[in-house]
């Protein structure tokens, strides 16, 4: 177990295997259907997520982790052996994430007086919290301590991107986040929704006819983002929505040559809002 311990939320779409070689910590966000509490990627196969999630009237609600979860998290650490955490969460202008998990580490530092533990709020999510956390855990794993981790990791910020295509704006109007005759048309024109996020900020990028389009300007788009000398780092994501990912991949291992590619999945925490049919990638240049 390395001194340095990295943490982070259930919306960063790390695959399994790097969250196993990195031993990155993941804590599960929640969402409540009704009455009922689930949690994310855990308590449902995505089959009986989808399934709840058209037949719900309205969009469950979702929650963070309290403090005290962190805190268990940032004890368990600690009992391993590590000196340091440093945990890196979704951006706090998504979810309150952020504040469970200063309010955890102002617990820690009351309770473990020789662990030091730093929050940083990613101003992202998903793909690109991944490729944070990822560089972030690289990094400690070489014997990096937790500030210059941390620098690097902060540093990022405002080089991470996130494109993507939503296939459906119904979810986003069952969230009461676009008006429902707005995804009506957008459904009846067969349009498809461009947006990015970008240190805590989603822009629209505007809608094409179809989805080959979309994705077609989407690479473009990302195109004119990167700085083409720099080693390139991307993380494609997609929900239920495999294969026109992989296809994405592999025209941006084609066209981009980037130095890492990694394919995962939305957790269901951000599915809700965007529905299957979701496909994008995040990126960022090295210096």
């Amino acid at each position: 177990m390395p001194r340095l311990a990295i943490i982070t939320d259930s919306t960063c779409s790390i695959p399994q295997e790097l969250q196993e070689e990195y031993q990155i910590v993941v804590v599960p966000l929640t969402f409540l259907f009704g009455e009922t509490a689930y949690v994310d990627n855990v308590s449902l196969t995505w089959h009986e997520f989808y399934s709840l999630l058209k037949s719900a009237p309205r969009l469950p609600t979702t929650a963070s982790a309290p403090p005290g979860v962190f805190l268990d998290v940032f004890r368990q650490a600690y009992q391993r052996g590590c000196k340091e955490v440093l945990c890196i969460v979704t951006s706090s202008q998504l979810t309150a994430t952020y504040n469970a998990a200063r309010d955890a580490a102002a617990l820690a530092g009351e309770q473990l007086a020789d662990l030091r533990v730093k929050v940083i709020d990613s101003r992202s999510a998903a793909g690109a919290l991944a490729l944070m956390v990822l560089a972030a855990a690289r990094s400690a794993a070489n014997g990096t301590a937790l500030e210059e981790v941390a620098n690097k990791a902060e540093a990022l910020i405002p080089r991470l991107y996130m494109l993507g295509v939503l296939d459906t704006l119904e979810y986003l109007a069952k969230g009461g986040r676009v008006p429902q005759m707005a995804a009506w048309l957008f459904a009846l024109l067969q349009m498809k929704h461009l947006f990015q996020l970008h240190d805590g900020e989603i822009s629209r990028l505007g809608a094409v006819r179809t989805k080959p389009r979309a994705l077609a300007r989407l690479l473009k788009l990302a195109g004119e983002r990167l700085a083409p000398e720099k080693p390139l780092h991307v993380a494609v994501f997609h929900t239920r929505a495999a294969e026109e990912a992989e296809e994405l991949a592999e025209k941006v291992r084609e066209e981009l040559r980037p130095a890492e590619l990694f394919v995962s999945e939305f957790s269901q925490v951000m599915s809700i809002h965007t529905g299957p049919g979701l496909v994008g990638l995040a990126f960022y240049n090295e210096p």
